[in-house]
């Protein structure tokens, strides 16, 4: 019996030095302050090492796409157009698409910053890797680097709210955020990332002890992602809010919000001179413009100016709410037309297009798996994050538990409005869940029985299978057997995902068997090979098929799902709704030479269903109008091709 206890007490101590010394440090034993060194001085070095190995592992796992080029959404086609265009002499300023929507060409609202690192990598490697070789590797290298910001943030921030040794638990819980994850993943080459990798340095400075230091990190960061885009403007103001009232609360941080002030004015400036483009120099409502300077440079120097004030804390906090609504004021007096929506599209346009635009939608009308998907980890963060305020309600780091937490709530509750919130909701909410397993490793620490630690790690397991929505996907699959639903990987597409790469090696089928779902086939570099042999044509396609059409081929389209550019959506989706007659105007009006179209894509079915006598309809029936004929295509081309004939009366036409 002393034996077996002496065996249950050995084992005891080996999972502790192995498993729950590494986080804590409860005792002083020799390995306990080994990695007290290590948390306090190499922190950075293994956070980038972990870095690397994860980028490593998605390479390998995602290597077969990227030799297929299998860009997996319209935003990173155009974004791969739009560089390429770049590279090839179009002007630094000059962001119009004019392959969309010719000889007008599409107005895209975004900006260069995200940019300059694809077309680096891109110009670096085309002398060692030729044309598509270099194309490869920039697409794949380039959503990599912000995920290395978004991983030393997340470590930054644990450490400044959790503790020292709670950056590595951090990290492993962010490969449970499998949506905020999918903006990073190669050839994921659109901005979210960025974005997302930005958010993160901005939760890192508010939590910063160094107020000043932390003021200039929150305010350099939110003029970066308000450079590259308006996704993450409410989590910005909120973190300005956040500036102000460290000031309120304590006078010696009036320094600390000067630097904000001073730096968000300057910075903002500085960018919109040198990103923003032709159009953007104009004060639109959904891009960094003369409209949001009103908001970063009055604002920035106005709270600059109140910080010298000194009086009590009821004064200043008065200052602000002045302040704050003196700015509110002169922003709806100068730019009443963008107190609503940014983008400002008419009702028939969201009606038409961006009411099915996945992205846009609340997340309780996704299906279920996507629900679990999105909702498992913040569910979870949300459970945390109370206790974690209430443990810290007291302790110096409240301010920016205080700033996390309502950003957090934000990004959470505004999935209920659009899904696109759901990654910034997912990263927010890794704080609190650390916070959660660092305090559970605690308790174990003191545990003395072999079954009271068994019972906590247990514990923590089912906290991560929750959390990475392991457990929550099981009991849906298993609730929901024999009854299937779409479900795709990436919930965030604003059109039809892009095909894996089984898709593209799968290509080439026999004669006599017929592939199971020909349309994933469409955007594949073999399938477009027969399209891309075609002169230089402008053609009618469906619009989330656009993007990919321009990027891998030389031709041209109509619209894209921009919403800059309704009356080109409306007209792609008047002619494909419509009856062939109006189809024949809007063609002809646009000079379209060819009738694109891979029947069974996700927007088709939207043809099909609300517009069931429309033109596409008729199309994918068989009945072809007569002035249409049928074009060549391999025999096993996904897709349907026509010409359009030469108008018998064109004159009349052109008048009409």
């Amino acid at each position: 019996m002393t034996g077996k206890v002496h065996s249950n007490k050995s084992l005891i101590a080996t999972f502790k030095k192995v498993v729950v010394t590494p986080f804590l440090s409860l005792n002083n034993s020799q390995e306990s302050l080994l990695w007290d060194q290590i948390s306090r001085h190499y922190w950075r070095l293994i956070t980038c090492l972990f870095w690397i190995l994860t980028a490593a592992f998605l390479l390998y796992t995602h290597r077969h796409a990227i030799y297929w080029l299998s860009l997996s959404d319209t935003d990173d086609n155009l974004r791969l157009a739009e560089v390429r265009d770049w590279l090839h002499g179009q002007g630094w300023f000059d962001l119009q698409q004019h392959r969309l929507n010719p000889p007008k060409g599409a107005n895209i609202h975004w900006s260069r910053l995200v940019d300059i690192p694809i077309a680096a990598l891109i110009a670096i490697s085309q002398p060692f890797l030729g044309s598509m070789g270099s194309i490869r590797f920039g697409t794949a290298i380039a959503p990599l680097l912000p995920l290395g910001i978004l991983f030393f943030g997340n470590a930054l921030t644990c450490r400044r709210l959790v503790g020292e040794k709670s950056f590595f638990v951090a990290n492993c819980l962010l490969l449970c955020a499998g949506v905020t994850l999918g903006m990073f993943l190669p050839l994921r080459i659109d901005h979210h990332g960025w974005q997302l990798a930005f958010l993160s340095l901005i939760i890192a400075g508010n939590a910063d002890p160094d107020r000043k230091r932390g003021a200039v990190t929150v305010a350099l960061s939110s003029t970066l992602s308000l450079v590259i885009g308006l996704e993450i403007l409410p989590y910005i103001a909120l973190a300005a809010g956040m500036q102000t009232l460290f000031w309120v609360t304590n006078i010696r941080h009036a320094q600390a919000l000067k630097y904000y002030g001073f730096t968000l004015a300057l910075t903002s400036l500085i960018g919109w001179l040198i990103f923003a483009s032709y159009a953007n120099r104009a004060p639109v409502c959904d891009a960094l413009s003369p409209v949001w300077l009103t908001a970063t440079i009055g604002g920035g120097l106005l709270v600059a100016l109140i910080a010298s004030i000194r009086a009590g804390w009821a004064f200043r906090l008065s200052a602000a709410v002045i302040a704050g609504l003196f700015i509110g004021g002169i922003f709806a007096y100068s730019w009443p037309q963008c107190l609503g929506r940014p983008e400002a599209i008419s009702p028939e346009l969201y009606k038409l297009w961006m009411s099915h635009v996945g992205e846009a939608k609340p997340v309780y009308s996704r299906d279920i798996k996507v629900i679990v998907l999105i909702l498992s980890l913040p569910i979870v963060g949300l459970i945390s994050l109370f206790p974690a305020l209430w443990n810290n309600r007291f302790s110096p780091r409240i301010g920016g538990w205080l700033n996390l937490a309502f950003i957090f709530l934000s990004a959470l509750a505004m999935t209920a409005w659009q899904t696109r919130t759901s990654p910034a909701a997912q990263l927010l909410a890794v704080p609190a869940c650390c916070w959660l397993i660092m305090t559970l490793l605690k308790k174990m620490d003191k545990q003395k029985t072999y079954a009271g630690m068994l019972g906590y790690a247990l514990v923590i397991l089912s906290i991560l299978a929750v959390a990475s929505s392991f457990i929550p996907l099981k009991i849906v699959e298993y609730t929901h057997q024999g009854h299937h639903k779409p479900f795709f990987k990436n919930p965030f597409s604003k059109g039809s995902t892009l095909p894996s790469h089984r898709a593209e090696e799968n290509h080439k089928v026999s004669e006599n068997k017929t592939p199971s779902h020909p349309e994933r086939r469409c955007p594949t570099i073999p399938a477009l090979k027969s399209i891309e042999a075609i002169p230089q044509a402008n053609i009618l396609t469906f619009i989330d098929f656009a993007p990919r059409l321009i990027a891998m081929t030389h031709h041209q389209a109509i619209a894209g799902p921009y919403h800059r550019n309704a009356d080109a959506i409306l007209d792609v989706h008047h002619a494909f709704r419509g009856s062939p007659e109006q189809a024949e105007n809007i063609i002809r009006r646009h000079a379209i030479s060819l009738v694109l179209i891979c029947p069974g894509m996700p927007e088709s079915s939207i043809y099909l269903n609300e517009a069931k006598n429309g033109f596409y309809a008729q199309l994918a029936k068989g009945q072809v109008p007569p002035w249409l004929e049928a074009m060549p295509l391999p025999k096993e081309s996904p897709f349907r091709l026509w010409r359009v004939k030469a108008a018998a009366n064109a004159a009349s036409r052109q008048h009409n």
